[in-house]
């Protein structure tokens, strides 16, 4: 190559060199421009207490599901409708909280994205999700939910009383929400994360028996009373999308109904009631069986009213231990944890209280021997239908011991809770139903209360604590004082029990009989 060709070829690399030195920085611009606006929409959708990656991480499909239930609401109106098969279907689902539970039955972030709560317990400032909507496109702020609780205060709505030691609401800004009390509620968030928490378009017109409008990742989109209930995924949904287009909630009225729904695969999820199809779920192929926790107490109630023969703590005492809380768990289908006293594995404060009273005839007689055979009389003993049996068995293990006459009452539940809060009844084989159900045994106008002094204070100290640790020790305290009294006989904490196909999964495994999310489910 000549030297003028040389000179050419290195004029012409040099110049190549100098414009790749040009449009290096733009690229290198664009390149983190793009990086930087990516990391400030993360941020963003973060501080708004939204996911950025919750459409990768949990993608939507057209998969549609059917699961079956026991108990069919009576209608859509959760405010009005204080039945657990309502809750069980929308909450979660339809309608959202502004705290909520998790799986474990602990506090979580719901439409609040995050709370502060002073030190003396009587403010709350809650921070809410910004871009959250209804399903009918308006905008959730905090007026709707300064205007849900006051619909709610007004008319009452069920679990609404339990907010009368609200002093003030007032929301500063669209995103805000600052609550004053009177005294301190170690509840309040807790009940937020119940109906009371549900947040209410108020300005719509819809019928709420036959409709329902919340800010879910589903919508209600056919209803038949009694037979089956259709959520849709809500497109305008401000989170994680739901997995399934369509999840349709299919009722029975029966295990066996259930059971037979799963053998032909009409079904995919089943949530039995009674647990005694347990084993012919179990024997479905490709199904297996989910076991999880609940709060539903099992017990005995003792009518502690000077109406009945158990107003005496030393009776009391005698039937607690004269009654083995074995045979109730044993015919169980479901199963459950022996608990001992009125908190539940997964509520706050529980405490081990089986060793109080144990199973122990011959501690029992020598109790009920104290009394004469006309100052005992007969034992009134309710039961609810289809455990006749196991009454019976009771009846036989308290009357050996007291040498007193049982008389057995088998009762739909409309008469057991009509006969319980009337007081007429001794002992009552029931069920506590809620979270928010151990202090029942404390609270005034309950048909459970011990008209004890000190086991009234200890559950105002519970509820009056200023935060979580002293309100758990409180609860401790509580739950002792009144098992310690035999306010009732507590069994065990029964257990959550669902079938699921094998092709199925995201789905929750504890308080099923209560929650029901369905935003994750998959079906495959």
């Amino acid at each position: 190559m000549s030297r003028t060709g040389k000179y050419a070829y290195r004029t012409s690399r040099s110049a190549h060199a100098r414009t790749n030195a040009d449009w290096m920085p733009w690229v290198v611009f664009v390149v983190v421009s793009v990086i930087m606006s990516g990391i400030l929409w993360c941020g963003w959708q973060i501080y708004q207490g939204h996911s950025p990656f919750a459409a990768i991480m949990h993608p939507a499909s057209n998969s549609v599901l059917k699961v079956g239930l026991r108990t069919a609401p009576e209608s859509l109106d959760i405010r009005n409708d204080d039945s657990d098969a309502l809750q069980q279907a929308l909450i979660g689902n339809v309608y959202e909280t502004l705290v909520k539970r998790g799986d474990d039955n602990s506090l979580q972030p719901g439409l609040a994205k995050s709370w502060d709560i002073s030190k003396d317990g009587l403010t709350y400032r809650f921070n809410l999700r910004q871009g959250v909507r209804f399903s009918n496109g308006s905008e959730m702020t905090s007026t709707s939910v300064l205007q849900s609780l006051k619909q709610g205060i007004t008319n009452n709505y069920p679990g609404y009383s339990a907010l009368t030691n609200i002093k003030t609401v007032n929301n500063p800004d669209d995103y805000t929400l600052v609550i004053t009390l009177n005294n301190p509620d170690a509840l309040l968030l807790r009940r937020f994360a119940g109906r009371v928490g549900i947040v209410y378009d108020t300005k719509s017109m819809i019928d709420y028996a036959s409709a329902a409008l919340g800010t879910g990742p589903f919508t209600v989109s056919d209803y038949n009373k009694g037979n089956s209930l259709v959520l849709l995924r809500n497109d305008k949904y401000w989170g994680t999308p739901a997995s399934c287009a369509s999840i349709t909630l299919q009722y029975f009225n029966s295990d066996t109904a259930l059971a037979e729904a799963m053998e032909k695969g009409n079904i995919q999820m089943a949530v039995p009631l009674e647990g005694n199809e347990n084993k012919r779920l179990a024997a479905v192929a490709n199904t297996q069986m989910v076991e999880g926790q609940s709060t539903r107490v099992r017990f005995i109630a003792i009518n502690t009213t000077v109406s009945s023969i158990f107003c005496d703590e030393q009776a009391r005492k005698a039937a607690r231990y004269a009654l083995n809380a074995q045979t109730v768990l044993a015919a169980d289908g479901n199963g459950g944890v022996p608990v001992g006293g009125p908190i539940d594995p997964l509520s706050t404060g529980y405490e081990d209280l089986n060793g109080l009273y144990p199973y122990n005839p011959g501690k029992a007689a020598p109790l009920f021997h104290y009394f004469s055979a006309s100052y005992l009389g007969t034992i009134n003993f309710l039961v609810p239908q289809g455990e006749g049996g196991v009454g019976r068995e009771l009846s036989k293990q308290i009357s050996s011991v007291s040498g007193f006459k049982v008389n057995l009452e088998e009762v739909d539940q409309q008469t057991m809770r009509k006969r319980i809060s009337e007081g007429k009844y001794d002992l009552a084989l029931t069920t506590s139903n809620r979270t928010l159900d151990e202090g029942m045994f404390a609270e005034s106008g309950s048909p459970f209360v011990l008209q004890d002094a000190r086991a009234q204070q200890a559950w105002a100290d519970a509820v009056h604590s200023k935060n979580a640790n002293e309100y758990e020790a409180n609860a401790r305290a509580y739950a002792r004082e009144v098992s310690n009294n035999a306010a009732a006989h507590w069994l065990y904490a029964r257990k959550s029990i669902m079938a699921v196909k094998s092709n199925v999964s995201g789905y929750t495994k504890n308080m099923t009989d209560q929650l029901l999310p369905l935003q994750s489910v998959v079906v495959k």
